[in-house]
């Protein structure tokens, strides 16, 4: 889950209203929200907005755009200046964050300036919170690859991944660890092919992760039971 929390500070004529505080994101997916920006003087306010605190995962990424059309030409920069109006309120600024590869929660803090004076601003901070993508029967799924769950779990003797990777750039691999954390395995996902067999007869009985990295960052783990 994503959420998106307003901080005001001290500004003459610039306030963020009406903006949302609640979105909801899972891995592998972009989330947006309008930002709607009001001038309270009786005068004509040009506003350039910037980045002032990004914490959020490295293979996420976030970024403004004007317009409401986020192609690439609309993306905000330091010399993007949108005019608005004495009192008006406007909402042509969009945040959006790719979710990228990993769950986790980061923030953002955009500032909101007065090009006619600096020191007239308001900002506002986004807390980001990101789940796993759920679905039944399978580990993980994004646009660069979708995974099952191991079968049959319980295993005894070959434990059977089925995936498909869709990105052939990246390296994906499944790493199984005993209780103690300790790497009991690790098998590369080849681009041609579909499906990974682990012989289990060396692996002693007991509790078992099995664990999905991408470009060695983990991004999906659960339990996996060998028994004899």
């Amino acid at each position: 889950m994503a959420v998106l929390g307003v901080c005001y500070a001290q500004a003459q004529s610039l306030r963020i209203v009406d903006t949302s505080d609640d979105l909801t994101g899972v891995v592998g997916e972009q989330i947006r929200s309008t930002i709607k920006l009001q001038n309270t003087s009786s005068e004509r306010i040009e506003v350039v907005a910037s980045t002032i605190k990004s914490q959020i995962g490295s293979s996420q990424k976030s970024f403004l755009c004007a317009d409401n059309d986020c192609s690439e030409e609309n993306i905000v920069s330091g010399d993007t200046f949108i005019e608005i109006l004495p009192g008006q309120t406007i909402d042509v600024y969009t945040t959006v964050l790719e979710t990228g590869l990993v769950p986790g929660v980061g923030s953002l803090i955009y500032r909101f300036s007065n090009v006619a004076n600096p020191d007239d601003y308001t900002d506002l901070e986004i807390s980001i919170s990101v789940t796993e993508r759920t679905i039944e029967g399978v580990l993980y799924s994004s646009d660069n690859l979708e995974l099952s769950d191991v079968f049959p779990n319980p295993v005894s003797e070959t434990a059977v991944f089925n995936y498909q990777l869709k990105d052939n750039s990246k390296e994906a691999k499944i790493v199984i660890h005993n209780v103690l954390g300790s790497v009991a395995g690790e098998y590369i996902l080849s681009s041609f092919e579909n499906r990974l067999k682990v012989d289990m007869e060396n692996y002693n009985p007991g509790v078992y992760f099995y664990s999905l990295y991408l470009d060695n960052e983990g991004v999906a783990t659960k339990k996996l039971v060998v028994r004899k």
